[in-house]
């Protein structure tokens, strides 16, 4: 998302410039709408500082109350309790009855809320109400701290499309779809005091594009620059600051369990591909994992056979297959030649590039498909050999979220992967209320995951965050990339 500051002509001439700060972003075209519920759109919506949730990770990965007050449980109900002093933009209150209301709008308008689906909701008092679900569920705060769990005034937002009205820092002034927004401040926010006067978020079609128009001091700030970008930023301190911490942003790529049956080739494929080579050439911007979550997690202790191309070969060759002339492997006059499928940001075009020359070095032939919508592609179709894909794997602070959308079925579960086993940990992982117990069932998923040599984990990227100098406080020290833009968020030409 791209952002610039607004320049106003001064009614006088000793009249302050008003403080905005600009964002820049590659996927804001397929943000074609602000409702907050929809599709991603929340994920748009909670970066520019528009929408809020009723709870929020915190820097330190754990699950606080934000726009509620507290929550208690007892056997399949909890309790949540509002904060009293909490306001839309255009100064009603959030009550019980409206939270409730978007909840419920929430599980009916977006496929990846289907956790709460069947969950029963009643109002107890103006700030209090009651979430049942069909059976134990551990993880409903985690639910409600999804961007599509967003607080949304439903009958004030009268073009909810457009202009949604929210609880965040700013809101809504001019929305072009899939080209910029412009938000100003929200005089009514809740949590105090805003810093600036707007925000104004702009999508651009490349990474390139977007390094040279932070450059030029057109945007001035975003999340996820190139290897080639943060070598450029962090050489220059003076004009700009650089932070990077560890994430849950996933690489990861799927085998297709339908055009490659053979488990012995796609095990040959998992070990011509060698994962330290991506941390290698993302340097500085993505760090080594060998499941879905990070080594240090609790749920992150996966072992694997690595990269052994020596043994690929062994395993290509019981198959019957030998190298043709042309170096690669062939048996009955037909070359292996896989199909990987990408979309290029955040570095997964240099990825793509990376695993097609290890493949190459095998005797594996591979070409290149590019999108720019996985997601209404390949991700849906499972049309490819090898899909590509990044994906935060943890936004809610548990391992259900990534587990249930590779295993359970779905856009997500895109190389056809279904294995009886995986499913049922999964059903166990769905209610188990023992944090020990949830990591090693997540744990003993990835491992039938892994064993079965249906996917591949290459990395987990870094949340890195550049600003131009004088801009602070964007987030910068959260884990979660749909926390940008905040009330706290300053800009000092």
């Amino acid at each position: 998302m791209l952002i610039s500051v607004l320049i106003c002509s001064p009614i006088h001439a000793e009249a302050a410039q008003p403080k905005v700060v600009r964002i820049g972003d590659l996927f804001a075209n397929t943000y074609t709408s602000l409702d907050p519920q929809k599709g991603s759109f929340g994920w748009y919506t909670s970066t520019l500082g528009l929408s809020e949730t009723l709870f929020r990770i915190d820097d330190s990965y754990a699950v606080v109350p934000w726009l509620a007050e507290s929550a208690s449980v007892d056997g399949n109900t909890w309790t949540i309790k509002l904060k009293d002093n909490v306001f839309f933009s255009d100064g009603s209150k959030l009550t019980a009855d409206i939270a409730v209301k978007c909840i419920e709008r929430a599980c009916k308008v977006n496929e990846r809320s289907r956790m709460l689906t069947g969950a029963s909701l009643a109002v107890v008092d103006e700030k209090t109400f009651t979430i049942s679900t069909p059976k134990l569920l551990p993880t409903v705060l985690n639910e409600l701290c999804n961007v599509y769990m967003a607080m949304v005034n439903l009958d004030a937002s009268k073009d909810i499309e457009n202009a949604p009205v929210c609880t965040g820092p700013f809101k809504v002034d001019e929305f072009d779809p899939g080209v910029s927004v412009k938000l100003v401040r929200n005089d009514n926010y809740w949590a105090g005091k805003v810093n600036l006067d707007g925000v104004e978020g702009l999508y651009i079609a490349d990474a390139d594009t977007l390094s040279l128009a932070f450059q030029n001091g057109e945007i001035d700030a975003y999340i996820g620059p190139t290897t080639n970008d943060l070598s450029i930023f962090s050489a220059s301190p003076e004009k700009y600051t650089v932070v990077a911490i560890p994430a849950s942003r996933l690489y990861y790529y799927y085998l297709s369990m339908e055009r490659l049956p053979e488990k012995e080739l796609r095990a040959a494929i998992n070990m011509s591909i060698n994962p330290n080579d991506v941390c290698i050439l993302l340097a500085g911007l993505a760090s080594p994992t060998v499941g879905a979550y990070g080594t240090g997690t609790a749920y992150g202790n996966i072992t694997k056979h690595g990269f052994d191309p020596v043994e690929a070969k062994k395993l290509i060759e019981k198959l019957g297959y030998a190298l043709d002339k042309n170096g690669y492997y062939a048996k009955d006059g037909k070359e292996i030649e896989l199909d990987i499928a990408y979309y290029a940001a955040r570095s997964i075009d240099k990825i793509v590039l990376l695993m097609q020359e290890q493949l190459r070095a095998v005797g594996i032939k591979a070409k290149l498909s590019v999108t720019e919508d996985p997601d209404g592609t390949y991700m849906s179709t499972g049309d490819f050999d090898i899909g590509v894909y990044c994906m935060t794997a943890n936004p809610s602070a548990d391992p259900y979220y990534f587990m249930e959308r590779v295993v359970g079925g779905g856009k997500y579960t895109s190389g056809r992967y279904n294995n009886a086993r995986a499913k049922k940990l999964l059903g166990q992982l769905y209610s188990e209320p023992v944090a020990a117990q949830r990591a090693k069932i997540a744990v003993d998923i990835q491992q039938q995951i892994i064993n079965d040599e249906a996917m591949g984990f290459l990395a987990i990227l870094n949340k890195t965050t550049v600003m131009r100098a004088g801009v602070a406080n964007c987030s910068e020290r959260n884990p979660i990339s749909f926390y940008f833009l905040n009330a706290n968020t300053t800009i000092n030409d």
